[in-house]
């Protein structure tokens, strides 16, 4: 039997693969350090998130005009799911015992708000370009002669 060295390699790994591999450690593994990390994920504290990062978007002028311009449903509708959520924040906020339950969730809010802005998305749609003419462009001083001159010559010829 001719046996080169590295096919003895392969064998032994492959046998320290299975001798591995048998080894249970799921005892091993320990839940979150946290004692509330199982109410987290509770409908409660669902919602309290919900509104948290509704709220901070509907709060702050640049990520709601952000959400607003990147909703597929339109402006109204997108305005009114923001408009709905704001008022449910402050109460949620001084609820000491949900806070304790699920931790500071609109400060996470605001965080992850920030950083998603950085990102290029606001709650989870990437956030479009504004339509309209730009400024330094030189069609917006042609629109804007066009427009004193229709304007403007009507109340000359009269």
């Amino acid at each position: 039997m001719f046996r080169t060295p590295f096919q003895l390699l392969v064998f032994l790994l492959s046998i320290c693969n299975i001798a591995v591999a048998e080894v249970d450690a799921t005892h091993d593994l320990l839940p979150r350090q946290s004692p509330s990390a199982n109410d987290v994920n509770s409908p409660l504290c669902q919602n309290y998130a919900l509104v948290a990062n509704l709220s901070t978007v509907a709060l702050n002028a640049t990520y709601r005009s952000a959400f607003l311009r990147s909703s597929p449903l339109g402006t109204f509708p997108a305005r009114a799911i923001l408009d709905v959520e704001s008022p449910k924040l402050p109460a949620m906020m001084m609820d000491a015992q949900l806070n304790q339950r699920c931790g500071n969730l609109s400060q996470v809010a605001l965080t992850g708000a920030a950083t998603n802005l950085s990102a290029g998305t606001v709650l989870g749609l990437p956030i479009l370009e504004a339509p309209g003419i730009d400024p330094p462009n030189i069609a917006m001083p042609i629109v804007v002669i066009a427009i004193f001159l229709m304007f403007g010559g009507t109340w000359l010829a009269l």
